[in-house]
């Protein structure tokens, strides 16, 4: 069993829901003995998870007995490399995680980073593991340029990356990209718990989301990048999106307009999209599903209340494919992935499990 360790839990944080939901998972994982939890903040430290989490646990499932009377570990070098860890889950906020992640790394742990703070650093591999498993070889080149030995980062992509990023895959090996143009249509529960006030949002559409078409902007040509030289090279073509947010629960909506380079063949979308398998399809990881894209024939599917919860919320379902007039070659598609189900701890814990798979680590 591979020894694994939360870092973000202890409900001070807005994502902090994302590290609860991955312990639940990993809690009857068939890789994974969660052996560790780092505070914080260091009042935590020394404390033991029950008193931490008694008025800060946000799943809807309790906590598991077991882990109660475990004491959270100060975020240390030096106690970390005594803590028998081998990869470490960092659900921190951006600043916190540039400041504690490289803490960890430095202890010979691999960290698989949920958070903004790390994503764009040239270094790190942004991962999506139906996609781009191969950035993974940018990890040697990063531990001897910041000097680490057996630790490394690697960082998760947004919740709405990797749900868009997913859809567009299948168009972009089957016919090539030119131009990217979409809107995102995002759940309130991306936002976290208390992230929109209700008279906000009731009976309105919010036009703006603080930073959500930066990190689109920024993170997508990422994924569709390529390593050179022990770097991610970000994918040069042009993407232009607008980020809104929707009075929905869970599940992330994307309307997605392609320029591709050859012309697509409506006909057999079905298959292209069904047709799909990445690295973690060929690795079978536990998380993954054999068959991670969904196509929706019906004209007003997906929907996000009818489509999230697909495939054990992991599935992305993709319909409304059309021709998209604007472009040569242009293509339009709507997609629905679960925010938190595929988008975040959901693709946080298949990354554990690939680096586990790829020998990386344990």
């Amino acid at each position: 069993m591979t020894r694994i360790g939360l870092l973000g839990i202890a409900g001070r944080i807005s994502t902090t829901y994302i590290g609860q939901r991955a312990l639940l998972i990993y809690h009857n994982h068939p890789f994974f003995e969660l052996a560790g939890f780092i505070a914080d903040d260091p009042a935590d430290a020394g404390k033991t998870l029950g008193e931490v989490l008694q008025d800060r646990w946000q799943a809807e499932e309790p906590l598991p007995a077991k882990y109660a009377d475990m004491r959270f570990l100060p975020a240390d070098t030096a106690v970390l490399k005594n803590a028998g860890l081998d990869i470490v889950l960092s659900t921190l906020a951006g600043p916190k995680a540039r400041e504690l992640d490289p803490i960890v790394a430095a202890a010979g742990i691999a960290v698989v980073s949920e958070s903004v703070g790390n994503r764009l650093d040239p270094d790190v591999p942004l991962i999506v593991p139906d996609i781009n498993a191969d950035h993974l070889a940018a990890i040697p080149a990063q531990q001897k340029a910041r000097g680490l030995n057996r630790g490394f980062i690697v960082s998760a992509p947004v919740c709405t990356a990797v749900i868009v990023a997913l859809a567009m895959k299948p168009f972009i090996d089957a016919y090539g990209l030119k131009a990217c143009v979409g809107t995102t249509l995002q759940a309130l529960s991306g936002a976290g718990k208390t992230g929109v006030a209700s008279l906000q949002i009731l009976d309105n559409v919010l036009t703006f989301i603080n930073l959500e078409e930066d990190k689109l902007h920024t993170e997508v040509p990422k994924i569709f990048g390529r390593c050179k030289d022990g770097v991610i090279v970000p994918d040069p073509r042009p993407y232009t999106f607008t980020a809104t947010r929707v009075p929905v629960s869970d599940g992330h909506t994307a309307s997605i307009t392609l320029g591709l380079e050859r012309k697509p063949d409506i006909d057999h979308v079905k298959e292209l999209i069904e047709g799909y398998r990445g690295r973690a399809q060929e690795l079978s990881l536990p998380q993954a599903l054999p068959q991670p894209l969904f196509y929706r024939p019906e004209i007003d599917r997906p929907q996000p209340r009818l489509d999230r919860d697909q495939g054990n919320q992991m599935a992305v379902s993709i319909g409304r494919v059309r021709p998209a007039y604007a472009f040569d070659n242009g293509v339009g598609i709507v997609a629905v992935g679960h925010n938190h189900g595929r988008g975040t701890y959901g693709n946080a814990v298949l990354i554990t499990e690939l680096l586990v798979m790829e020998g990386l680590v344990g």
